[in-house]
């Protein structure tokens, strides 16, 4: 599967769900999941049935594994597609004490924010491996 190049300079390659792909933005101000569903369709309404209820089952166990990863305080799932035309979903993991807190993320983070260290990336992949039969990638 091809992620846009903007997805992918964005983000660390977590790994494989069925017919899915599974990054980590690499601003990590916020835990923040991207899934990208192995679809030509743009938007929701271009999603036949089967596909829409596969997308939104991953959504749900992506959500249910985040918020409980990073102890969150209120999900956030968006799908925008207005820079990247290429069908993708935020889950973001929201803290009432993150930096953009209670605004939305999109242009708030602190561009010098923190980053996840190698460790990190390898106990999430791990973590999802392990809960949510992701097929991990390797940086």
């Amino acid at each position: 599967m091809t992620i846009d190049s903007r997805l992918d300079s964005d983000c660390h390659r977590l790994g494989a769900m069925d017919r899915a792909s599974v990054l980590l933005h690499r601003q990590a101000a916020v835990g923040w999941l991207i899934l990208v569903p192995d679809t030509d369709a743009l938007d929701w309404h271009e999603l036949d049935d089967a596909e829409y209820q596969r997308v939104n089952d991953q959504i749900r166990e992506l959500c249910g594994w985040a918020a409980e990863w990073f102890s969150a305080d209120k999900m956030n799932v968006a799908t925008l597609g207005n820079e990247v035309a290429q069908m993708h979903i935020h889950i973001i993991a929201r803290h009432r004490s993150d930096a953009c807190w209670p605004a939305p993320v999109w242009g708030r983070l602190p561009a010098d924010g923190p980053a996840y260290e190698t460790a990190t990336i390898e106990a999430i992949r791990a973590a999802l491996g392990q809960h949510l039969n992701l097929v991990p990638y390797s940086d």
